[in-house]
């Protein structure tokens, strides 16, 4: 079940982090590589607040030192995505679909994996 939660919150807050995205792309012309590290800061901000309420519920562990290892996770997490699309990109892939198959691969390998076992200590 939990599983299902963090992946709900997860793709609501991608929506919001491909939303950024597309508009700073589209709408800005501003460099696909920063629109998408924009992205994902806006869409980590939410995903925390979501996760620790609801997915995880987190309430036990105390909220800064949360927010400090879920913060050292997104800075990795940033750093996947943005390398990700570049390097797509750069392969000749279209930005938003390289997004959707970096932000799969990130949630599946680190995000989801990171929160469960460091951000918010869930153990198996």
């Amino acid at each position: 079940m939990r599983f299902a939660r963090a992946t709900l919150t997860s793709v609501f807050t991608t929506a919001l982090d491909f939303a950024l995205l597309a508009l700073l792309v589209e709408c800005f012309s501003v460099n696909v590589a920063l629109a998408t590290f924009l992205g994902t800061v806006l869409g980590s901000s939410s995903n925390f607040l979501i996760n620790r309420r609801w997915a995880f519920r987190g309430g036990a562990g105390h909220p800064a030192h949360q927010a400090f290892r879920y913060l050292i996770t997104q800075v990795g997490s940033s750093a996947i995505h943005t390398g990700g699309v570049w390097l797509a990109t750069r392969a000749g892939v279209e930005y938003l679909v390289a997004k959707v198959v970096v932000a799969c691969l990130a949630y599946l390998v680190w995000n989801y994996p990171m929160n469960r076992a460091f951000v918010f200590r869930i153990k198996a």
